[in-house]
C-alpha cells in the first residue's frame, strides 16, 4: 500500500486530486441550498465582509465532508485547513487539504496571492514578457509518524462565489443574488509538465497588484484556460430560478478512439442540506 505520494505516477496523483475535487463539489451541492439562503440575505456591507460570508459558508459546508483527520496544523493564509487521511486506489494517503473562498462579480477569474500558489507559474504578460512566480507553499508537509516521517500532500482548491449585487432590496429582502458556485482545483508543483510547461501554455495571467507601493505580488487563475486545458478542474454548481438547490453537473471530458475529446456534463444524485 502506497503511502507516500512521491511514489504515484504523475497520471495517479492528477486522480487523486479529481478526487479530491469530487468530494467538495458533492459537499457544496449538498449544502447549496442553505448556501444561498445565507450568502443572499446575509448583511455584509463590504467586498471583505462579503468575503468572509463565503468562508463561513465553505466551512459549513466542509466540516461535514471530512476524511479521517490527523492530528498536526497546517500554517497558511488559505481559509480552511485540514491534515488528513484521503483513501485512493493506491493507497491511504496523508494529505494537506487546503480550500481557499473568493467571492466576486465576477464569473471568469479568481486572484491568488503568492502564498495561495500550489505551483511554480509562468505566463506573459500584456506586453509580452515572460513572468514567473514560484509557488507559494511546500508541496507537502512533513508529519512525524511512529518509525519515520510521513509526507502529507498538499491539495489547493478555492471555492469562487458568483454573485451579483440587488440594486434597490426591499426591507426584509434578499442582498444579493447568488449565481453559481464555481469550484476549481490548482495543479500541485508535481504535475506541472502538464499544465503549465511553459509561458504560452497556461492558465495564469498577471494579478492586482501595485509594485510602486511595494504591493504583494498577486496572480490570476483564468476559468476559460484552466477549463480548455483540463475540464474536470473547473466545475460550476448553478443556480436556476425556482430551484432551490444548484444543479448538480460534474464536468469531464470524454476521449474518442480517434483521440478527439469532448466535454461532458453528467447529473449526479446528492442527499441534501
Amino acid at each position: 500500500m502506497i503511502q507516500d505520494y512521491r511514489a504515484l505516477t504523475v497520471e495517479q496523483h492528477d486522480l487523486l486530486e479529481k478526487q479530491t475535487l469530487r468530494t467538495i463539489v458533492q459537499a457544496m451541492q449538498e449544502y447549496s441550498k442553505e448556501a444561498k439562503q445565507l450568502f443572499d440575505t446575509t448583511p455584509a456591507p463590504t467586498d471583505k465582509e462579503e468575503i468572509v460570508l463565503a468562508e463561513d459558508i465553505v466551512q459549513y459546508a466542509l466540516e461535514v465532508a471530512e476524511c479521517y483527520p490527523i492530528n498536526r496544523r497546517f500554517a497558511g493564509t488559505i481559509d480552511y485547513k485540514r491534515v488528513r487521511w484521503c483513501s485512493t486506489p493506491f493507497g491511504v494517503l496523508p494529505q494537506a487539504f487546503l480550500v481557499d473562498a473568493k467571492a466576486s462579480t465576477e464569473d471568469n477569474r479568481d486572484t491568488l496571492q503568492n502564498s495561495q500558489l500550489p505551483m511554480d507559474a509562468e505566463f506573459r504578460s500584456k506586453k509580452g514578457h515572460v513572468v514567473r512566480m514560484a509557488a507559494g507553499f511546500p508541496a507537502h508537509l512533513e508529519v512525524q509518524a511512529n518509525d519515520g516521517v510521513l509526507h502529507a500532500v498538499t491539495t489547493s482548491a478555492f471555492i469562487h462565489f458568483y454573485y451579483e449585487r440587488i440594486k434597490a432590496p426591499v426591507p426584509g429582502g434578499p442582498l444579493r443574488d447568488l449565481k453559481s458556485i464555481f469550484v476549481l482545483c490548482v495543479p500541485h508543483a508535481r504535475l506541472k509538465g502538464i499544465y503549465n510547461p511553459d509561458p504560452d501554455t497556461t492558465f495564469f495571467g498577471e494579478g492586482k497588484h501595485s509594485p510602486a507601493r511595494n504591493e504583494v505580488p498577486r496572480i490570476r487563475v483564468y476559468f476559460n484556460r484552466l477549463r480548455e486545458i483540463c475540464p474536470w478542474r473547473l466545475q460550476e454548481l448553478r443556480f436556476t430560478p425556482g430551484s432551490e438547490y444548484a444543479t448538480p453537473l460534474w464536468r469531464d471530458a470524454s476521449i474518442s478512439v480517434g483521440g478527439e475529446r469532448t466535454e461532458t456534463n453528467t447529473p449526479f444524485l446528492f442527499v441534501g442540506r
